[in-house]
C-alpha cells in the first residue's frame, strides 16, 4: 500500500517536472524584445523573407482551393473551422464586418505606462482570460513580447508598437509590420496593414495599432519567406479595403494538426480573401477565443503581454446555435489525416 502510494507520488512528481520544464524552456512568443534592458537583436528578416512577392493570378493557380462554411455567431461576425490540406492543419477564422453598428475594440491595458520612459509593462495574461475579464465576443493574442524580470515574472514588455488613440505605450519596431484600426467620421471602423511601424503616425481617426511580424500579403500579391518552421499561428487579414477583418488561428495539436509555415499561413489567408495580411505572435502565444471558449488549439496557452476583441456597446442578437456546433464548426473529421 505505501510503496503504491509511493509510485503515484513519484508519477505525479515527474509529470509536475515535466509541465514546468515545457513551460519554462518551450513557452513564448518567437522574438525577443526591442527594449534596451535586452542587448539581443530582432529576428532578422533577411533570414526569413526573398524580397520577391508573386503574381496574384499566378497565385491563385498555386492554392488548393478550401470551401468555406461560415456560420454567424452575431450580426456582423462570422466564424468557420476547416482542415487545410496544403499545411496538414486545423484552422480557426473569424470574420468580422468593422462597420458593424455599435461594435467597439478592447484591447489590454498597461500596468506601468512608459516605465524607464520606454515602454510600459503589461501583466501577464491568457487571452481566454482577457476576454472573459472584458466580456470579449471575439478576441486574440497580437504583438509579440519579452520577459524583462524573467519568464517566473508575469511582467511583460512589447516588441513592437501599442498605441491607443493618439498615445504611444511600446516603441515602433521598424522590422515589424503593424495592423491599424481607424475611425472615420462616421463613426465606423477600418484597419490598415503597414509594412514597416516606422510608417505609423497617429492622427485623429487612429484608434488601435498593433505590432505582429511582417506583412504576408500586400495588395493581393502573396510575399514568399524562405522559413520553413511549422508552428501555431495567429495572423490578420483585411478585405473590403480595410471594412472587414479577418481573424487566423492555425492549430498545432498532436498527430490531427500539423501547424503552419509562413508561406502557408500567408495562402490560407489568401484564400480567405485577404488583400493585405499579417502575421501576428505565434508558437503557443497563439490564441483565439469566442464567447469565452479557447477555440484554438496549441500546447500551452501561455499569459501574453497583449491582446485584443470585440464587443458590442449595445446587445445584438446572437442567431440560435447549438454550442457544440460552435466548437466542432462542420468540421469533416474525415479530412484530418495523422
Amino acid at each position: 500500500m505505501i510503496l503504491s502510494v509511493q509510485k503515484k507520488a513519484s508519477r505525479f512528481s515527474l509529470k509536475l517536472f515535466l509541465y514546468f520544464y515545457i513551460i519554462f524552456f518551450f513557452s513564448g512568443c518567437e522574438v525577443l524584445s526591442t527594449t534596451k534592458q535586452i542587448e539581443t537583436p530582432l529576428l532578422d528578416k533577411n533570414n526569413y523573407i526573398q524580397f520577391v512577392s508573386l503574381e496574384t493570378e499566378q497565385t491563385a493557380q498555386t492554392i488548393e482551393k478550401t470551401q468555406f462554411e461560415w456560420q454567424e455567431l452575431y450580426k456582423g461576425i462570422e466564424f468557420c473551422t476547416f482542415f487545410d490540406k496544403s499545411s496538414s492543419s486545423v484552422c480557426n477564422a473569424v470574420k468580422i464586418k468593422l462597420d458593424t453598428q455599435n461594435l467597439k475594440i478592447i484591447a489590454s491595458n498597461p500596468v506601468e505606462p512608459f516605465y524607464n520612459n520606454l515602454t510600459s509593462i503589461f501583466k501577464g495574461e491568457t487571452t481566454r482570460k482577457f476576454a472573459k475579464n472584458n466580456n470579449a465576443i471575439v478576441a486574440v493574442n497580437a504583438t509579440p513580447f519579452n520577459y524583462p524580470a524573467g519568464r517566473l515574472s508575469n511582467k511583460r514588455t512589447l516588441a513592437g508598437i501599442y498605441a491607443v488613440n493618439d498615445i504611444i505605450y511600446a516603441p515602433k519596431a521598424g522590422n515589424y509590420a503593424a495592423l491599424v484600426f481607424y475611425q472615420d467620421k462616421h463613426g465606423k471602423f477600418f484597419a490598415k496593414v503597414l509594412d514597416s511601424q516606422n510608417d505609423f503616425e497617429p492622427n485623429d481617426s487612429t484608434r488601435f495599432a498593433f505590432g505582429g511580424f511582417w506583412a504576408l500579403i500586400k495588395n493581393n500579391d502573396i510575399i514568399k519567406f524562405d522559413s520553413k518552421q511549422k508552428e501555431p499561428r495567429s495572423a490578420a487579414g483585411i478585405i473590403n479595403n480595410g471594412r472587414t477583418l479577418i481573424l487566423l488561428a492555425i492549430d498545432k495539436s498532436n498527430f490531427t494538426s500539423k501547424g503552419a509555415t509562413f508561406n502557408e499561413t500567408s495562402s490560407i489567408l489568401y484564400n480567405l480573401g485577404a488583400e493585405e495580411a499579417i502575421m501576428l505572435d505565434g508558437g503557443s502565444s497563439s490564441s483565439l477565443v469566442i464567447d469565452g471558449k479557447q477555440i484554438s488549439k496549441a500546447f500551452p496557452h501561455v499569459e501574453v503581454a497583449l491582446s485584443f476583441g470585440f464587443v458590442f456597446d449595445e446587445p445584438n442578437d446572437k442567431p440560435k446555435t447549438d454550442e457544440s456546433e460552435l466548437k466542432e464548426s462542420k468540421l469533416d473529421k474525415s479530412e484530418i489525416k495523422p
